[in-house]
């Protein structure tokens, strides 16, 4: 038991830094901009003279606040208050309570969407529970309004020690591990091999999200054409398949790659997944890929920056 005391301490106690918190914080936090305006753009186009919609389906949380329909002045209000909000932590202003005034905006534009669609997507849960660590966090202490306002008014923060740098970002990349692992957990339980062999459910998938736009002039309208032509290829759906389970099954190994370089290839392999996600089938996660800077130290760029600039400094005559 001691062992793996050392072991979980360790882990997710060690290897942080105050500045990476604080960097971490502003892009991600800048990131989520974009991400928000995916996510919720098609609330922003009802019009708000017009009527009122009731949902298909409510989701769970709606029922006991008394909300049945959606109304577009509120979403638009609440899309306001979510990029100020965004904005606000991003910079540190207020950080606590800006985090916290996003995190309910978030709950309460996907819930009208999700109620709406009928359906509820999984898009915000990375994000949202990454957030969720940081509200717990020191993030605003450093890098931030905040600790300026603290300094104009002779106020003294405390150093972030190594520990509380470390398990936020520790538990978000756990939690990231662990979201796609489960995702590849699923996909083997629901439909175990069939999602690699013949490579039929692919490309069902690749055809359906393919023709969303429906028909024009009794002739189907592809909204991806790639996807469509694909779609008759075999190979792809058996490669695509495979690629999937062995990214998914293979995402806690990174837990235990430290090179750079090798998690910069594997993070790119993700990314450059979940963009031919968004333009083959439409699945919504483009702008996720920020958070996977929390696999590495931001910090040493700017480190490196501040050496560049002292070697120029010093290396400048003297007037």
């Amino acid at each position: 038991m001691s062992g793996l005391s050392r072991v979980w301490d360790r882990f997710f106690f060690t290897g942080g830094n105050a500045e990476q918190l604080g960097l971490l914080r502003i892009l991600i936090g800048l990131g989520m901009i974009p991400f928000h305006v995916l996510q919720f753009k098609t609330l922003l186009k009802l019009d708000r003279d017009g009527p009122h919609f009731f949902f298909v389906e409510p989701i769970w949380y709606f029922p006991p606040l008394g909300i049945e329909t959606l109304d577009p002045t509120a979403c638009l209000v609440a899309f306001v208050i979510l990029i100020a909000s965004t904005l606000a932590f991003a910079f540190g202003f207020f950080t606590r309570s800006s985090l916290l005034i996003m995190l309910f905006s978030i709950i309460y534009l996907k819930g009208m969407r999700d109620s709406v669609a009928g359906d509820v997507h999984h898009r915000y849960l990375i994000p949202f529970t990454v957030l969720f660590f940081f509200l717990l966090s020191r993030c605003g202490d450093i890098w931030s309004l905040d600790a300026l306002r603290a300094r104009w008014r002779r106020r003294v923060i405390a150093p972030i020690e190594e520990w509380e740098a470390s398990w936020p970002i520790k538990a978000g990349q756990l939690y990231v591990c662990s979201f796609y692992f489960w995702s590849a957990i699923a996909k083997a339980r629901m439909s175990g091999l069939d999602w690699v062999q013949g490579g039929e459910r692919i490309q069902a998938l690749l055809l359906s999200r393919s023709a969303r736009n429906g028909y024009e002039n009794g002739v189907v309208v592809a909204r991806s054409e790639t996807a469509f032509l694909l779609a008759h290829y075999d190979w792809v759906g058996i490669s695509l398949g495979a690629a999937t389970y062995l990214f998914e099954f293979g995402f806690p190994l990174i837990l235990f790659i430290h090179n750079t370089w090798l998690r910069l290839i594997f993070f790119s392999g993700v990314a450059f997944f979940h963009v031919a996600n968004y333009y083959l089938i439409s699945v919504k996660f483009l702008f996720l890929p920020i958070v996977f800077l929390l696999f590495f130290d931001v910090s040493v760029l700017l480190k490196t920056a501040r050496d560049s600039l002292r070697r120029r400094t010093s290396a400048a005559p003297a007037a």
